[in-house]
């Protein structure tokens, strides 16, 4: 005989997950927007996205670190889906964040930077990351925080 219950474990995981009951839907938008924001960067210039971005509605939070901990805590199961599994990367996250992070009192920034070569056979690294004043939604590492020169910034005012 089949047990049709799911075992204890998966319920607790998805307690852990979904707190509340709006945390399903927005689990939904979040993963509706992971899987079409690269088709958005392919079909428009990034000024207008980050501009539609900017203007969407956001889910209301306390603070920022309350907002980060909802959006990380709801968008890291849909990175573990194989189809979108190659979409985690800080290009992504920082959208997702720009687009989904309530800091009531903060502007959000966006900044796209790229981090020199230190030798002439080093690959050219890109970096993107979500600032709310000085606070970061995922902080860089200090040593590209330091090495980085950035390449856009949206709003270019703060």
């Amino acid at each position: 005989m089949v047990d049709s219950e799911p075992p204890i474990w998966q319920w607790r995981r998805l307690r852990r997950v979904f707190r509340r009951p709006s945390d399903l839907w927005l689990s939904l938008r979040l993963g509706y927007f992971i899987w079409r924001v690269p088709h958005w960067v392919d079909d428009r210039p990034l000024p207008v996205l980050l501009q539609t971005l900017e203007r969407s509605r956001r889910p209301a939070a306390r603070d920022l670190k309350s907002s980060v901990e909802r959006i990380n805590r709801l968008s890291r199961p849909w990175f573990k889906v194989p189809p979108l599994r190659a979409r985690n990367n800080c290009y992504v996250r920082s959208l997702m964040f720009y687009r989904f992070v309530d800091a009531p009192t903060i502007a959000l920034r966006i900044h796209l930077v790229v981090e020199p070569r230190l030798s002439s056979g080093d690959r050219l690294r890109g970096h993107a990351w979500v600032s709310a004043g000085s606070d970061f939604c995922e902080a860089p590492q200090p040593e590209v925080l330091a090495r980085a020169k950035v390449i856009y910034t949206y709003p270019d005012v703060a």
